[in-house]
């Protein structure tokens, strides 16, 4: 099987060759809806066992009542502000917002309605929307390479239905579409209810597609089921309900899938899959919602230690996903390709100093993280004089830190800071922070290929 492509991804310029780019007729303004009709959906939540030599990396269970925004980013407009794109290039008829995303009753809900209001991003040229609905990513917040990835979903039924969980690589503000790479674990079509449609897609001197699917022989918007994708540096296979696996393996080595990706969730109208049609041909009535309901998200890591990928972990792309503090502006922390560049790739992360006295604290944060117990680990190469040079992570802004002082070192060396402890839902703070004395411009520390650990 290979769908229709995800254009929303590819570059901004061709999006006036997209549809969706002129005003639809609307229906007569929708009745009122009421709140209590998202995510009533009652059952015990749906187990899963992911089976031997496998441990959890990370969980969302969607308790409480609002979302975990310290792991997600819930989009607010048809405007992809990631990928610089109108209805993410599939011409779809939703426009994404924050109140139609919620948590309650365990339950992530994403829900859409039909709308009168024209809603449009102004960046969008007049491409009005038809419904409302919910799109939410972890980019810069959870992100990882490998794993098993799971989620317990009902999604809903009726023609023009569009639900998907999938993820896209980290890198896709620098690499583009495809060339980030795509990984669909969960895609559904109401022409063939049964089926979890799945599919990959990378860069190969052009677009290139893979598909495949597994079937219950059941409607699946009937009720929760487990969607999963198993990744590894050779092979990609898709399971529903753990048992029913996909068609077919994907065996490969192209380096989209090589590489860190983060998580998406989204409610879909319509689009390229459905032939474009028109929004009064969508199974949405005016004042109904239909609803996506995620239980869980999990992603798990073989057994022994295992890396959660951070981003810009290699610095190939700036300071993004970084942020440096210094005390009274002296921070002399700067990108450099100097000394040889990175341990890997043509960047890294620089302290250093031209004759002045500075301070400089370059770090990270992870938050919503398993419990467990967690190491962070990088390559580094250091020479000249330092007040102090400390590779160092902590539980909390004003906790202190779990430190490894760092000493010279003439060529890249792998570091590591002690282990600390970190409980359900837990959050860290990492990186490199450094003060060196005046008239010394010899100081540096370069630092590459950041890693964190759990045990």
């Amino acid at each position: 099987m290979k769908r229709p492509t995800r254009a929303g991804l590819v570059a901004a310029g061709i999006l006036a060759s997209l549809s969706g780019c002129s005003p639809e007729p609307e229906a007569p303004s929708q009745a009122p809806v009421e709140a209590e009709d998202i995510g009533q959906t009652q059952q015990g939540e749906r187990s899963y066992d992911p089976g031997g030599g496998w441990n959890l990396s990370w969980q969302d269970d969607f308790t409480g009542t609002s979302l975990n925004t310290g792991a997600w980013t819930v989009l607010t407009s048809n405007w992809d502000p990631v990928t610089n794109n109108c209805n993410f290039g599939t011409g779809e008829l939703e426009y994404p917002r924050a109140q139609n995303v919620t948590v309650g009753n365990g339950k992530l809900v994403i829900a859409a309605e039909r709308t009168a209001d024209n809603p449009t991003d102004s960046r969008c040229g007049g491409q009005f929307r038809s419904f409302y609905s919910g799109r939410l990513h972890t980019k810069g917040k959870v992100e990882g390479r490998y794993g098993k990835i799971v989620a317990s979903i009902k999604i809903p039924p009726g023609y023009g239905m569009w639900p998907a969980f999938w993820t896209l690589g980290s890198n896709i503000q620098s690499a583009g579409w495809p060339g980030a790479g795509e990984i669909d674990i969960l895609e559904w079509h109401s022409n063939e209810p049964t089926w979890m449609k799945s599919a990959l897609h990378w860069y190969n001197g052009g677009q290139a597609d893979w598909g495949t699917g597994a079937s219950r022989g059941v409607d699946l918007s009937q009720d929760f089921h487990t969607y999963e994708v198993e990744w590894n540096a050779n092979s990609i296979v898709f399971r529903l309900d753990k048992d029913f696996v996909s068609t077919a393996t994907f065996g490969h080595n192209e380096t989209e899938f090589q590489q860190p990706h983060y998580l998406i969730l989204n409610l879909a109208m319509g689009g390229n899959w459905y032939g474009h049609p028109s929004p009064n041909s969508i199974d949405l009535p005016w004042g109904a919602r239909k609803t996506m309901e995620v239980e869980w998200v999990r992603w798990y890591q073989p057994g022994g230690s295992q890396s959660l990928g951070l981003t810009n972990a290699g610095f190939e792309q700036g300071l993004t996903g970084w942020t440096t503090w210094s005390p009274n502006g002296t921070g002399g922390a700067a990108i450099s390709e100097t000394y040889n560049g990175g341990h890997s790739g043509s960047y890294h992360l620089t302290h250093w100093t031209a004759g002045a006295p500075y301070e400089a604290w370059t770090y990270q944060t992870k938050s919503g993280l398993a419990a467990g117990t967690y190491k962070l680990r990088a390559w580094v190469r250091k020479g000249g004089a330092f007040n102090f040079a400390r590779f160092q992570v902590k539980t909390c802004g004003t906790c202190a830190a779990a430190v490894n002082n760092l000493g010279t070192y003439g060529g890249y060396t792998l570091v590591e800071t002690p282990a600390v402890s970190v409980p359900a839902n837990g959050y860290l703070e990492f990186g490199l922070h450094s003060s060196t004395p005046t008239n010394n411009g010899s100081s540096f520390i370069h630092m590459d290929d950041v890693e964190l650990v759990r045990l």
